[in-house]
């Protein structure tokens, strides 16, 4: 009888316990997300005297003190054309105030203790992430997703950006293998923002995906940024149409900003004397100083950096190297930087498709609509004001800033499933039939680097793609078509897929802006009249 009681007895606490280890050990209901940020998304710091001082981004102080020692050596070298005067004075002091810092030495270690702010939990547990007053970038998706996945199953992952990728690719699996676990998951959903292309690329092509369920490739730098490799190629180049162009693109919400460029870019217009000569006197000034500038700090700062080669695109890359390092550099560093170029950045694609054939489902999400950072001809090819388009959506081709493709233009090569699809925009300026995954790209016209601003309909696209439990397409969902505009004013979306492609129409940037001078011109041309008839 005794033995009867005590098997009865076990048996009952074992139907007691069972529910609650049920729990313990089932999977997690909602697979993680791990945001993989981009480029400098938190400070660089070093620890000074016990206390943390941020270097990266430069300090303000610093900044201006850098600024304030530079004015009167460049008045000086300006009135007698001796741009040597110059760099003598000041290249020294920029590099050692505000960037020796954080550069590397000859095989691509940081040359100090440099760290990037790690966040090892769920954001649920960082206030800096969730209260953040920025809305838009890493943050506002990590706010977005915590809003609706919960922030205890959204994770930010964060790496020091300057260092060799696929030593980041390994500090990603370990992050990956320990969210898995807190979350008892057995995948995990990567975002990958900007810069964070580069390190999923870095992570596919060392780990596979045993362990990402999707990623979403959030404009993306993984095929690199033209924008760096004209700058390692010493293609340096400024006017002021670029500088006024992109300040009217990148304040595009702000009337009185556009309004005021315009007004300049019609003064502009009307004194081309005026406007040669401060082209020219920028041209002096980068030809004069361009050498030493970057043999005393580019190429011993941010091309010390392992990180930063990561962002030149193959059609530039080897004659970077040829410029940066014309003793042909340390054969570590090199060795380094080009395992991660012809294994992952030129392989990108392989590594996707590979990816997908193993389950994985892959998303692409892309911008276009704005002038590039305008220190190079890269800067008129359409962007997010960052990333080239044709980069970030890994092939769509573009029509030039304030231009279309043509009337006469067809796509030039639809590779998804169904030949019948239109994969062109419909104001004529992205085909994206010759992308990767022409189906599974989405365009948002007008909508900044990582601008997915919490609460706006383009965030709602992102929470569609990570949340949705089936494979979805550019047709799955009419809310969410291929070509979409971004109103930056209301967060709306409004479609720019389907019906005829209209070739003929200008960027509405540059339509805005044509009005706009058009209003000063007349405007100067009847003071003018006014002022002859006083006279």
């Amino acid at each position: 009888m005794k033995t009867s009681k005590k098997i009865l007895s076990l048996l009952i606490c074992m139907l007691m316990i069972l529910p609650f280890s049920s729990v313990a050990f089932a999977e997690s209901a909602v697979t993680p997300v791990v945001i993989v940020s981009g480029f400098g998304s938190f400070p660089l710091s070093v620890t000074e005297d016990g206390e943390e001082k941020q270097v990266f981004p430069p300090q303000t102080k610093d900044i201006m003190s850098v600024v304030g020692a530079s004015v009167l050596p460049l008045t000086g070298s300006a009135i007698s054309g001796d741009w040597d005067y110059f760099a003598d004075k000041c290249f020294g002091k920029i590099y050692s105030d505000l960037f020796e810092v954080i550069s590397c030495d000859e095989t691509g270690e940081s040359r100090h203790e440099v760290s990037a702010k790690a966040f090892p939990l769920s954001v649920s547990n960082y206030p800096e992430i969730l209260n953040h007053e920025n809305d838009e970038d890493e943050q506002g998706i990590a706010k977005s997703l915590a809003a609706s996945l919960g922030g205890e199953n959204v994770y930010y992952f964060n790496y020091d950006w300057r260092l060799d990728p696929l030593e980041t690719a390994d500090a990603l699996s370990e992050y990956i293998e320990n969210v898995k676990n807190e979350k008892n998951a057995e995948k995990v959903t990567l975002i990958a923002c900007s810069m964070g292309g580069v390190m999923t690329d870095a992570y596919l092509y060392k780990y596979g995906t045993k362990s990402v369920e999707k990623i979403v490739y959030c404009l993306a730098a993984a095929k690199g940024i033209d924008l760096v490799g004209e700058l390692f190629s010493k293609n340096i180049e400024i006017d002021t149409d670029m500088l006024l162009e992109r300040l009217f693109s990148f304040e595009r919400g702000d009337i009185f900003t556009q309004t005021l460029v315009s007004a300049l870019q019609t003064g502009v217009e009307m004194t081309p004397a005026l406007s040669k000569a401060v082209d020219s006197f920028v041209k002096k000034f980068i030809d004069g100083s361009n050498d030493r500038a970057y043999n005393e700090i580019l190429a011993v700062s941010f091309a010390s950096m392992p990180g930063m080669w990561s962002f030149c695109p193959d059609e530039y890359y080897e004659n970077c190297k040829k410029t940066m390092f014309p003793d042909g550099g340390n054969e570590a560093f090199i060795k380094r930087i080009d395992e991660y170029h012809y294994n992952v950045q030129v392989k990108a694609e392989e590594l996707i498709k590979e990816a997908e054939k193993n389950g994985c489902d892959v998303y692409v999400t892309a911008s276009y609509g704005y002038v590039g950072f305008p220190a190079a001809k890269s800067a008129w090819e359409q962007s997010d004001c960052l990333v080239e388009t044709k980069n970030e959506s890994f092939g769509a081709v573009c029509a030039p800033y304030g231009k279309t493709l043509g009337e006469n233009y067809t796509a030039l090569g639809t590779v998804c499933s169904d030949q019948s699809h239109n994969h062109l925009s419909r104001d004529g300026i992205v085909d994206a039939s010759t992308c990767l995954l022409p189906e599974k790209t989405w365009f948002i016209k007008y909508m900044k680097h990582v601008g997915f601003r919490k609460g706006s309909e383009a965030a709602d696209l992102l929470l569609w793609l990570v949340t949705s439990e089936e494979p979805v397409t550019v047709e799955s969902n009419e809310k969410y078509p291929q070509f979409t505009e971004l109103n930056n004013t209301t967060n709306k979306l409004s479609s720019l897929t389907g019906g005829e492609v209209e070739h003929s129409i200008f960027d509405e940037h540059s339509s805005i802006r044509s009005r706009i001078a058009e209003f000063f011109r007349n405007l100067f041309s009847l003071i003018s009249e006014w002022f002859s008839k006083i006279k």
